[in-house]
């Protein structure tokens, strides 16, 4: 019995010996087969994805694998029918949770190319590896020529629609400013000037207007962005406009210093520049949009751009000119009598004098009609005496013409009197304006007379102001106080 009893335990213990040694083998072949899998490129222990496993067509047969991996529980938002055999080459855009796995930029750049030939920046510090487009830039380099006689580099003909809209855009796309700035080039190109205004989505453009956008669209193409632009109207013509010639190679890092300069010049002063300072000289207004529209048309931001341009051309000896209809300009009067009281002489502006007589017709010499011996007039006092600040009358006319300075009283003095020695009413117009810099003054400017018109001539801003035109404080925003024959301060 006892014999029989170790028998039994013998043949136990054999059994179990047996039946431990098959859980071994087991184990070794469900880790071998992990491992096999591992080997294929799918790690199945950090698979988290909506992949369906029964569907992937590859060498690995699910059905034997005898392991602990729910198949059920794998999630996928890949289309399974569309994976390949060789894993190697999935593009696919899982990302272990688990792990917090990110790609590197170099495998996104060659999934990228592997997808498409466009070429696209990888912005490394977005968490969210967002790519964005690169195609607003370029490494050729944009030759522009102008002679004596005209443009000399072309550009294509672009048709814009005859028909207009009324109300005005809130926005415009970078691709209708791209087609404007084609339609300007061809324009310039074909007369040799500006065109006056610019029709942009059904809607017409005053120049300093289109200048605005074209120069917000540059940056847009600098940041590599595609928004939409944002008009800003009612900017102004500039006065005084002048320049000389341009010669140079300018890179994209110098061209867009100029740009910026040009928006944050137009954005407080709400007025386009006369001209910009560069590297290859004075830049004219017309020449400042024809080379930024040009850059613009290329759709690509050209590396550098090369300038060869004349200032005495035909495009910079034309000025052009839009009223939107509607617009009023209140500072100018009707006439409503008493021309022969705004003839005569006063104190402090002596038409009477030699000296002031001689002058008015040496500024008038060759100019025939009134509006043409007023603008002469202005346009002398504006740019001969300076403005200098100080409280009421100082000089007078006659001393303030020989200093070649004076305040907004004593300009006006000089332009009263040089009109009325040339036979042009002139009169005083008082008023407390806010100027561009935020603060307000009493100020003094002249009103001519010519027709049946009393044109505003503020001679107070040698940059901004012009006749017929204030840039220098704000229109819309003055109080009235007097008309005055002759001034009491």
């Amino acid at each position: 019995m006892e014999n029989l009893k170790i028998g039994v335990v013998k043949i136990s213990i054999k059994k179990r010996l047996f039946v431990l040694i098959l859980i071994v083998c087991f184990i070794f072949i469900c880790i071998s087969t992990s491992y096999a899998l591992e080997g294929n490129g799918i790690n199945v222990n950090n698979l988290d994805s909506d992949v369906n496993v029964n569907n992937l067509d590859s060498d690995v047969n699910v059905n034997n694998l005898d392991s602990d991996v729910n198949v059920n529980n794998l999630d996928s938002d890949v289309n399974v029918n569309n994976l390949n055999t060789n894993v190697n080459n999935l593009n696919s855009d899982i990302n272990d949770s688990d792990n917090n796995l990110s790609n590197d930029s170099n495998n996104l750049n060659n999934n990228s190319n592997n997808n498409n030939n466009n070429n696209l920046n990888i912005d490394s510090n977005n968490s969210n590896n967002q790519i964005n487009s690169n195609n607003s830039l370029s490494n050729g380099t944009l030759t522009l020529e102008i002679n004596k006689n005209k443009v000399i580099t072309f550009s294509e003909y672009i048709k814009i629609s005859p028909n207009l809209r009324k109300s005005k855009p809130n926005e415009l796309s970078q691709n209708s400013i791209i087609r404007a700035s084609k339609y300007v080039n061809w324009y310039i190109y074909k007369y040799g000037k500006l065109p006056n205004s610019v029709k942009i989505a059904k809607y017409r453009y005053s120049i300093p207007e289109f200048l605005y956008l074209i120069s917000k669209t540059i940056q847009y193409k600098m940041l590599n962005s595609n928004k939409t632009v944002k008009p800003k109207y009612n900017l102004k013509d500039p006065q005084n406009i002048r320049g000389g010639d341009v010669i140079g190679s300018f890179s994209r890092k110098k061209y867009y210093s100029y740009v910026k300069n040009v928006l944050r010049y137009m954005n407080y002063y709400k007025v386009a520049p006369n001209l910009i300072s560069t590297s290859g000289g004075l830049m004219q207004y017309q020449t400042i949009i024809f080379v930024f529209s040009k850059i613009v048309a290329e759709k690509m931001l050209p590396r550098t751009v090369d300038l060869d341009i004349s200032n005495q051309n035909s495009l910079n000896k034309k000025i052009p000119k839009y009223v939107r209809p509607g617009t009023k300009n209140i500072l100018n009067s009707k006439y409503n009598g008493g021309r022969k009281l705004y003839l005569l002489s006063s104190r402090n502006a002596q038409s009477n004098s030699e000296y002031i007589k001689t002058l008015a017709k040496k500024i008038t010499k060759g100019h025939k009609t009134k509006l043409q011996k007023a603008k002469a007039i202005f346009y002398w006092v504006r740019d001969n005496v300076r403005y200098s600040f100080y409280f009421n009358t100082k000089y007078g006319a006659k001393k303030a013409i020989k200093n070649g300075r004076g305040n907004c009283v004593d300009q006006s003095h000089a332009i009263v009197a040089l009109c009325r020695a040339s036979k042009i009413p002139a009169r005083y117009v008082n008023g407390n304006c806010e100027f561009i810099s935020g603060k307000r003054y009493g100020h003094v400017w002249t009103q001519i007379l010519v027709g049946k018109t009393w044109y505003v001539a503020d001679a107070s801003n040698f940059e901004l102001n012009g006749f017929g035109v204030v840039n220098n404080w704000k229109v819309g925003t003055y109080r009235f106080k007097n008309i005055y024959r002759s001034t009491p301060f």
